[in-house]
């Protein structure tokens, strides 16, 4: 693995995830200046007085002066607008720091900076939490999760080794992966799985009997997402929109063929659906619980 050699980050925009990469990068041990910028004072402060940053800034200009590590923490649209208005600042200062997202869509937001730096390296870490601010930011968020990385051809390999480096230290896995590829398996992956937590817990705010009230395991488990930041994911939508509507059409398919095994009583049907599906979730366990005890996982869950 290689050393994080950068003595600066900055963050643009202070939250949950650029708190969290803040806190684990210093409990990891690296000893650089950790600074903010951000629209909003109190976020700032917030993080300040927690000792997630050391100090912080309003003006942007002067937030990117002298960064080595440039790390936008903003939801897909602001990265967007945030990466338009600081890579032609960069190129008018001729300075070079690496600079890199966190955004769960790469396309657009690439695409709404329309401009070239060769060390912008796109990035998008596989973690998160249906909380947000830097208030909720975890120390061990990252530990044993997959960061996805979408360089070209033209990002200058060391930037792409730095930010490597940085998410490294800090527990993370690299997958280097084109924009399309990741815009389409984080649609299937994670978009598509909000989209049917809020899609259930609209549906059962409309139960007659109100039957929220009476969800054990299953339900707590399936509907924890649906808390997540509205912002957030209404640019998640709106940014991935053709991907996502694939995504959600492969569902409405499997839930077609569910319904339709469920109105024939088709038993044997069934329980070789949900015995296929058992075995595919189950494989993909260490993947989903990194840091999970073994001897935890019990043979059912309670409903």
């Amino acid at each position: 693995m290689a050393r994080f050699s950068a003595n600066s980050v900055v963050f643009l925009g202070l939250g949950l995830i650029s708190g969290s990469l803040a806190l684990a990068l210093r409990a990891a041990g690296w000893q650089g200046s950790l600074s903010a910028w951000g629209p909003r004072e109190p976020s700032l402060q917030r993080g300040k007085q927690r000792g997630v940053i050391d100090g912080y800034t309003l003006d942007l200009d002067e937030a990117i002066q002298s960064a080595e590590v440039i790390v936008i923490g903003a939801p897909p649209m602001a990265s967007g607008e945030l990466l338009a208005t600081v890579l032609p600042k960069l190129d008018a200062l001729g300075q070079r720091p690496v600079v890199t997202d966190m955004a769960s869509i790469k396309g657009w937001v690439i695409d709404r900076a329309a401009f070239t730096h060769a060390r912008f390296v796109p990035g998008h870490p596989i973690a998160g939490s249906e909380h947000s601010g830097v208030e909720s930011a975890q120390v061990a968020l990252f530990q044993g999760r997959e960061v996805i990385l979408t360089p070209n051809d033209e990002t200058d390999p060391q930037a792409i080794e730095l930010v490597s480096a940085m998410w490294q230290t800090v527990g993370s896995r690299i997958t280097l992966m084109s924009v399309a590829d990741h815009d389409a398996a984080l649609a299937a992956s994670s978009h598509s799985p909000h989209m049917l937590a809020y899609a259930l817990t609209k549906a059962l705010s409309e139960d007659s009997l109100d039957s929220m009230r009476h969800g054990g395991g299953a339900l707590r488990d399936m509907t924890r997402i649906a808390g997540s930041d509205p912002l957030m994911w209404r640019d998640v939508a709106l940014t991935n929109r053709a991907a996502l509507l694939d995504a959600l059409t492969r569902v409405e398919a499997e839930i077609a063929t569910l319904k339709r095994n469920i109105d024939a009583e088709d038993g044997a049907a069934l329980e070789a659906y949900f015995t296929t599906c058992r075995e595919i979730r189950r494989s993909h366990d260490a993947i989903l619980n990194p840091l999970a005890d073994p001897s935890s996982v019990t043979e059912d869950s309670s409903s």
